[in-house]
């Protein structure tokens, strides 16, 4: 630990006695409740100088006459010295060594090792500047080395010899002998940068073509008027995929410049688009993002967003060549279709460019949120470059055609193939049934999303009319039963006619349809009575 840094006055509390204590935690209560109701968060480092951490020093030395003399002496125990040099100097004249907050940011603690002596009107004194120019002092006058701290907010940190010699108009006096100085050495600035940097996305072959694939660039550039740029790093969908830490001016947990880090970066990144965090599809988040220093709490971090097109999962084609990609349903030239639930649609389309055996890949989506995008088919180009993809049954389906050759990517999208709900219907018994008996209906509906969902059992009235007799809802294996018992018959019917009807539903990807008409025979009448009667069985 340096012999110059007290923590309690930079980095934690000292020991207090109880009538301390209860102001210190009144006075805490009030900086949490200003902090919450004030700016942001903000990174915050501590900057040490001419102490035993480094030797290095940013102060400048200001003068208003040469009376005044400087020594820098970091490398020693002396540290930055000021001292008088001349007779007669006139009023409120000094020299000092000077320490001004980085723009953006201000002292929010100040502590310094220094010796302060007064001779000859001369006195050695430190001082802080505050945000609206008004000065304060601190710290008391002793030959030894001695720590000394303030709190609060300031833009400048002064070491200084002046002239406050009694007497309006009253030259100070010759201090020779260093008689009145003021050393500084073990000095500490803890630093609260309020200002984000700046970030700007400049391009690259990760923004450019519609689909990516593979290792894609991103570039961007970034300043910092503070702290300067710590850390730069790239996320998809919330996950860090490339990051890189800059060079900083940081020792033992303190900095050691106001401005530990480059104000300045242009960075050019490889992303990984096979990286996990990505998923294939349109809404992968690519965030390109920069951070200044936080040795203490959170820094500032300002990111640019884009949302990136990948595809992971098309196999490539061995066959290259291609340069344009049609794609559609019925002759290659239609953007939507409508099939069966149980039935297949076909996408047709051509590779322009490339000769048979190029593999042409078809992803789908479900029209469902939060549904993910797979390999639905794939197919092969002719001689030609034609290829037919037919797509397994299914629900109604956003469809994505690529032909994808090592990590580029042709795509046709804007393709939807919408399907009938088509569900299954059986009835028992089906045949030889007459007035009285009770029919059993079952069925299932096609998935997914299939739970709950309304199903109306309808009987067929005359040539054309269909009437609604029972109302179900399919349990979560998607079936459904219903019973009916037949109260009357005609004599001109032989049988009659069922189907199972799905409405369309806010929630299930089909269409509304219905099941294919299920048949159910009636019992046969000889002269008036059944064939049983007659027979004498009943």
């Amino acid at each position: 630990m340096d012999p110059d840094h007290l923590p309690g006055l930079v980095s934690g509390p000292r020991r207090l006695g109880r009538g301390r204590l209860l102001a210190v935690a009144l006075l805490i209560a009030l900086a949490i409740v200003l902090t919450l109701a004030g700016r942001a968060e903000a990174g915050n480092y501590v900057v040490t100088q001419c102490s035993s951490v480094t030797s290095f020093s940013e102060a400048t030395w200001e003068q208003t006459t040469d009376h005044y003399r400087p020594r820098a002496l970091c490398g020693t125990d002396s540290g930055l010295q000021a001292f008088h040099d001349a007779a007669d100097t006139g009023l409120w004249h000094y020299g000092a060594w000077v320490w001004r907050a980085p723009p953006g940011t201000v002292f929010t603690n100040v502590q310094a090792n220094a010796s302060l002596t007064s001779q000859a009107g001369h006195r050695g004194e430190l001082v802080v500047t505050q945000p609206g120019g008004a000065l304060a002092g601190f710290g008391s006058e002793h030959n030894d080395f001695r720590v000394h701290s303030i709190g609060g907010e300031f833009t400048q940190f002064h070491s200084w010899l002046r002239c406050v010699a009694p007497g309006a108009g009253q030259p100070c006096g010759r201090a020779g002998d260093d008689s009145a100085h003021a050393y500084v050495r073990g000095v500490y600035l803890r630093t609260d940068d309020r200002v984000a940097p700046r970030l700007a996305l400049t391009g690259g072959s990760l923004l450019a073509p519609e689909v990516v694939r593979g290792v894609r660039g991103l570039t961007f550039s970034a300043s910092d008027v503070g702290s300067g740029i710590r850390k730069v790093f790239v996320e998809a969908n919330g996950a860090l995929v490339v990051t890189d830490i800059r060079n900083c001016a940081v020792a033992q947990g303190f900095a050691t410049a106001l401005s530990p880090c480059p104000a300045a970066t242009a960075e050019s990144a490889g992303v990984p688009t096979a990286h996990s965090a990505f998923v294939t599809g349109p809404g992968n988040t690519v965030s390109a993002c920069v951070e200044d220093l936080a040795l203490d709490g959170a820094a500032n971090r300002v990111c640019e967003h884009r949302k990136v097109w990948v595809d992971n999962a098309c196999p490539a084609s061995a066959v290259g060549g291609g340069t344009a990609l049609s794609a559609g349903f019925e002759n290659g030239d239609a953007n939507e279709t409508l099939v069966y639930s149980d039935g297949r649609a076909t996408v047709r389309g051509r590779v322009a460019g490339a000769g048979a055996g190029a593999t042409v890949c078809a992803l789908t989506r479900v029209l469902l949120d939060g549904q993910p995008i797979v390999v639905g088919a794939t197919g092969v180009t002719g001689a030609e470059g034609s290829y037919a993809i037919e797509l397994p049954a299914g629900p109604n389906r956003e469809v994505y055609v690529h032909y994808a050759v090592g990590d580029n990517v042709i795509a046709r999208h804007g393709l939807i193939a919408r399907s009938t709900a088509r569900p299954s219907l059986a009835v028992r018994p089906n045949h030889g049934v007459r007035r009285g008996d009770r029919l059993y209906f079952s069925g299932t509906l096609p998935a997914p999303s299939c739970f709950d969902r309304v199903v109306k059992v309808q009987a067929r009235i005359g040539k054309r009319r269909w009437q609604v007799f029972r109302t179900d809802r399919a349990d979560p294996s998607c079936a459904f039963t219903a019973r009916y018992k037949l109260r009357a018959t005609s004599k001109r019917v032989k049988r009659y006619r069922f189907r199972a009807l799905v409405p369309q539903a806010a929630g299930y990807p089909y269409e509304r349809g219905h099941s294919r008409t299920v048949k159910v025979k009636l019992r046969r009448r000889h002269g008036g009575r059944d064939r049983r009667d007659a027979a004498g069985r009943r």
